[in-house]
């Protein structure tokens, strides 16, 4: 595997966002449950100056403070062992990076049940209901992003449990409700889940790393996509490989998905975005 040279001194500016929902009843399986796609807004930076855009209406009692407490840029552990499906690729230099400097990135859903704000440097997503409803934010650069490698600091409130925050990558960029889901769990887990047009389907259940810090600490989301592939990574380390042909593109989204603590709160910074080919 190669590192792959690609331009991406544009994105496009678009005012898009995925808010998709999968109801489940309480104390049964999520796996092919229907969902629905909820229209909002989502743009992606930039090097041409911002349209006009639609204001986003945010809970006014849970509106999270501008001034947040950044997590530390942690890097991921260099080199890599010729072992490493990454290999190949210059970590230290990624072809993109979001600081969320600016607050035209990563907005919304913002409502009753969920909330995603960029603020203070940092997104931060809130999922105020502690139910079996999902709801994401996502990105549409302007050009096919399939073989890809992404990582993104998580910085996790109090939580327990079940309770999670999620990556995703290949999201599918018209209706934005399918695309592959990389999720940590506050007690120290990871699973990888496929979203497909409102069903979602476990690809690898929740299993228990010593690599994913628990109860509130930073970690560092990785996802590697190469053709039918897919490599969560937790703080530098590959915890798996999962197969799978049905996405080959897409762009990119971020959530909290509380199960046992509602108002659950992440912050997400520093995204990093790296093409590879095979």
């Amino acid at each position: 595997m190669r590192h792959a040279r690609i331009t991406i001194a544009s994105l496009v500016l678009l005012s898009l966002i995925a808010a998709c929902t999968r109801p489940a009843p309480v104390g049964e399986p999520l796996d092919d449950l229907q969902g629905t796609v909820v229209p909002s807004q989502q743009v992606f930076p930039s090097s041409t100056p911002p349209p006009s855009a639609t204001p986003v209406v945010t809970p006014s009692a849970t509106t999270p403070a501008t001034e947040t407490e950044q997590p530390t840029d942690v890097p991921t552990p260099l080199p890599l062992d010729d072992d490493d499906p990454r290999f190949g690729l210059n970590l230290s230099a990624p072809d993109y990076r979001d600081d969320f400097n600016s607050d035209l990135t990563w907005v919304g859903p913002n409502f009753e049940g969920a909330s995603n704000i960029t603020a203070g440097g940092v997104h931060r997503a809130i999922d105020y209901l502690a139910d079996s409803f999902l709801w994401w934010s996502t990105t549409i650069p302007d050009i096919d992003a399939g073989n890809i490698y992404v990582e993104i600091q998580a910085d996790v409130e109090e939580c327990k449990g079940k309770d999670a925050y999620g990556l995703a990558v290949r999201v599918e960029p018209d209706q934005r409700d399918s695309g592959y889901l990389l999720e940590f769990s506050c007690d120290g887990a990871f699973r990888v889940r496929k979203l497909f047009a409102g069903t979602i389907q476990t690809l690898q259940d929740w299993t228990l790393s010593d690599s994913i810090l628990s109860d509130g600490s930073v970690n560092i989301m990785g996802f590697l996509a190469i053709d039918n592939q897919l490599y969560p990574v937790a703080n530098g380390e590959v915890l798996t490989q999962v197969e799978d042909t049905t996405f080959f593109s897409g762009n990119y989204g971020l959530y909290a998905n509380a199960q046992e603590s509602p108002g659950l709160s992440v912050v997400f910074d520093v995204f990093k975005l790296w093409y590879v080919s095979p």
